[in-house]
């Protein structure tokens, strides 16, 4: 019963996503599962972007991914956009939890009694993502938005955010930085009713993200009958592999997007049509003025082909191949003379480099523009 327990109180992933939209009304959820929230905030030269906050399918157990959505020169931003924070990076840190507080919340067998896993809590994750608003924007940009509920939110797990270490644009770490546990730096005794963002990973073990997509989870779930079947018959493995993948958020993902290319085609039909329409009509008002219009296109048409059989790009194409040809030419009829004893050694070698020189600079000339589409 106590294990049942346990579990019942660990917060689910959408309880942090619940959370993260409490604490950022503006924010809005990316798919249905929750596990992805976009929080929306403007950048100092006054460009709206947002923060991604993924939590992937192992979470809380496993640390969230906070992400700017626009190309960003930052030092805590990395090239994918993925934003480094203390207290991302130590999350779920079991070292956070000394191991008197760990002994301390011990129950039967050694492990945490029930409710007890608290550290990481979705509290939590608001602080951790005020610490990267911090980071990014200058505690009194993020207060100006509305970002920090007050300039400096401290989550019931013990992560304060204005103690938060900063890459540059945030707040220098004070004497009482605490993150899990965590007081200058060290992994001693945790502040007095503080969790920590460490230590929960153990004692919430390793199950599935909740939404299904665990195959072992499915695959206990099986009967023996089924498992045997899927050993010796692969039309049943795919089978049943399909049927794990329908219960997938991956797939359940796959059928929004169906759904909203469908709408999206059927819109887009309507509208060819309306455009359609208004072309006819369009074409009614302009009917007397076509043959007008028809002669005047032709000659500024015509105009346009005789500039550009003298000036084209395959006018200027013939030319360059012709000059890179005499100039090959030339090279050889001085090799010839040279054979024959009609030059010098000296006028050979001078004349001879310089017309190799003009013929090379010409032929790179040609192959660009045999490669160049325009001349091509």
């Amino acid at each position: 019963m106590q294990a049942v327990d346990y579990h019942q109180r660990m917060p689910r992933r959408r309880d942090y996503a619940d959370e993260l939209l409490r604490s950022f009304p503006n924010g809005r959820l990316v798919n249905p599962e929750g596990s992805v929230v976009d929080l929306p905030f403007q950048l100092p030269n006054g460009r709206p972007t947002a923060l991604r906050v993924s939590l992937p399918a192992h979470f809380p157990q496993e640390r969230p991914v906070l992400c700017v959505l626009v190309p960003l020169q930052h030092p805590a931003v990395d090239t994918t956009g993925r934003v480094r924070v203390r207290g991302a990076e130590l999350w779920g840190n079991s070292g956070s939890v000394s191991s008197g507080a760990a002994a301390a919340t011990a129950g039967p067998g050694g492990g945490r009694a029930p409710g007890t896993v608290s550290g990481i809590g979705p509290t939590d994750l608001v602080a951790v993502v005020r610490e990267a608003f911090t980071v990014l924007l200058g505690p009194e940009a993020a207060a100006q938005q509305g970002l920090l509920a007050g300039g400096a939110a401290v989550s019931s797990g013990g992560v304060s955010v204005g103690s938060m270490p900063s890459f540059g644009g945030g707040i220098a770490p004070g004497p009482n930085t605490a993150v899990g546990g965590y007081g200058n730096g060290s992994v001693g005794t945790p502040m007095p009713g503080a969790g920590g963002l460490g230590g929960a990973a153990g004692g919430a073990g390793s199950g599935s993200g909740g939404d299904g997509s665990d195959p072992e989870s499915f695959l206990e779930g099986l009967p023996t009958s089924v498992l045997e079947a899927m050993m010796g018959d692969e039309e049943e493995l795919r089978r049943v592999a399909a049927q794990w993948l329908q219960g997938t958020s991956a797939a359940r993902a796959l059928e929004d997007v169906r759904r909203a290319n469908r709408s999206a085609a059927t819109a887009n039909l309507a509208l060819a049509r309306s455009i359609e329409e208004a072309r006819g009509h369009v074409a009614i008002v302009r009917s007397g003025e076509y043959a007008a219009m028809r002669a005047l296109f032709e000659e500024l048409y015509g105009r346009q082909e005789a500039v550009v059989a003298k000036i084209g790009p395959a006018a200027v194409l013939a030319r360059v191949r012709q000059e890179a040809e005499q100039s090959d030419a030339a090279s050889d009829e001085l090799l010839e003379r040279y054979q024959s004893g009609g030059l010098t050694v000296e006028a050979f070698v001078e004349a001879y480099t310089a017309a190799r020189e003009a013929f090379h600079s010409l032929d790179l000339k040609r192959q660009a523009a045999e490669h160049t589409p325009l001349l091509a």
